[in-house]
């Protein structure tokens, strides 16, 4: 029987399997012949399969990792992977790799015993404009603090923006996007969801904070700046989150998570307090 096509196996990352001879195909169980495509950069978590596997490399270079052993087989070059052994296939080359794949018993997923990966956490990233005289001596702290938050939330491969401006700045932003033409403390502009497949890390949105106003308010209710600044932080964080506080029990559930992030009563929780006192009288 000549065998002129064969059946393309689905995959999602990247690699081409298109299988002539299989339990996919043919219904073969004793051997499996199949043509792999696989892109530079390419690997499969490790696995240990219970069948024979050799390789022909066609083109390009393919790189077996054998119970710890590396092995390079090249274009022209056959390699033997027997059964038992643990191994990981990757293409470490600059170009794709263009092999056969000859599987005794037939290839079966059950048979493979594929490890599941493990998934890094990605890292957060953080960064900061600057356009106040003091925001320098606090750009590293205000920094830190931003990725103990993240950190704190439990989030990872996001990117968020801080800004650290004046009255006179954050009064035009508030005027422009609030329609409030007066200076605040905070402002938060999400980024909004990205569409599904996007590349890149999770995109969070602003925090512009005004140095100006927290100089004010640490004075008035004898805090630091640093102090002052971190309520802020953690108060633009939870917003561009989609935590609000126009509700009572919104609001209560964004003061616990302010006082999460800063082991003390927030912005929201110092508000939130006097109104349920008043309650209770």
């Amino acid at each position: 029987m000549k065998l002129r096509k064969g059946k393309v196996i689905p995959r999602d990352d990247g690699k081409r399997i298109e299988e002539f001879v299989g339990a996919a195909t043919t219904g073969t169980d004793s051997v499996s012949v199949a043509r792999m495509l696989a892109p530079p950069g390419w690997s499969e978590p490790a696995q240990k399969p219970e069948f024979d596997e050799v390789v022909i490399v066609l083109k390009g270079e393919l790189t077996l990792v054998i119970e710890g052993r590396r092995q390079l087989i090249e274009q022209g070059e056959m390699g033997l992977v027997p059964r038992g052994r643990r191994v990981v296939y990757r293409n470490d080359g600059q170009g794709a790799c263009d092999y056969y794949s000859v599987c005794a018993p037939a290839f079966r997923v059950e048979l493979a015993n594929i490890e599941q990966a493990e998934e890094e956490p990605q890292e957060n990233r953080v960064t900061l404009q600057v356009a106040h005289p003091q925001g320098k001596r606090l750009s590293k702290q205000v920094t830190e603090l931003a990725e103990t938050f993240l950190e704190k939330l439990e989030l990872s491969g996001c990117e968020l923006s801080i800004s650290l401006v004046g009255d006179h700045a954050i009064r035009r932003l508030n005027r422009t996007w609030r329609k409030k033409d007066k200076a605040t403390d905070v402002l938060s502009f999400p980024a909004g969801e990205a569409p599904k497949g996007t590349p890149g890390p999770r995109q969070l949105g602003d925090i512009v904070i005004s140095l100006d106003t927290a100089k004010l308010q640490a004075r008035e209710y004898e805090r630091t700046l640093e102090e002052e600044v971190a309520r802020y932080l953690a108060h633009g964080l939870l917003h561009l989150l989609g935590h609000d506080h126009e509700r009572p029990k919104d609001a209560q559930k964004m003061a616990r998570a302010e006082e999460r992030l800063l082991g003390a009563s927030g912005m929201v929780g110092d508000a939130v307090a006097p109104r349920a006192r008043k309650l209770m009288t």
